[in-house]
């Protein structure tokens, strides 16, 4: 059925539907930013602390934690800002920030002490995941 010529009401439906969506993309892009600057906040205080305790290992790991959350959310907002232009979000990119979760996680516990079999399930999770992304990448063929 083609929406453009016809007034029907399943249309009009479509029409506030798809307008609805792309709304809540945009609450999307502003909770985005506001997560942004509270994980600005948070690296600093980690820096700060690295200072005011002197404890540089853990303050260092839980420093590139929140970096790497800060990519992971760069690269969110990226994909949205793309999206409201009307590009596709990319499956992969869901892969990619559990990664980036998972990796910051074992940081973080490598810092705290982490059991050999609680190590051993979220370095085979991250196995996994790395599994899962690399099928998700398209192929290209190699000419010969």
């Amino acid at each position: 059925m083609n929406c453009e010529t016809n007034n029907t009401f399943e249309c009009k439906v479509a029409d506030i539907m798809k307008k609805f969506t792309r709304l809540l993309h945009v609450f999307f892009c502003v909770a985005l930013v506001i997560t942004v600057v509270m994980t600005l906040t948070i690296f600093f205080s980690d820096i700060y602390s690295i200072f005011k305790t002197g404890n540089l290992t853990s303050g260092t790991i839980h420093a590139l934690g929140a970096l790497l959350i800060l990519w992971t959310l760069s690269e969110l907002l990226h994909s949205e800002i793309r999206h409201l232009r009307g590009e596709k979000i990319k499956v992969t990119l869901f892969v990619e920030v559990a990664i980036a979760a998972m990796v910051r996680k074992l940081l973080i516990l490598s810092s705290e002490g982490i059991s050999l079999q609680d190590g051993s399930l979220y370095l085979a999770s991250l196995l996994i995941l790395g599994i899962v992304h690399w099928f998700m990448q398209p192929r290209t063929s190699n000419p010969s």
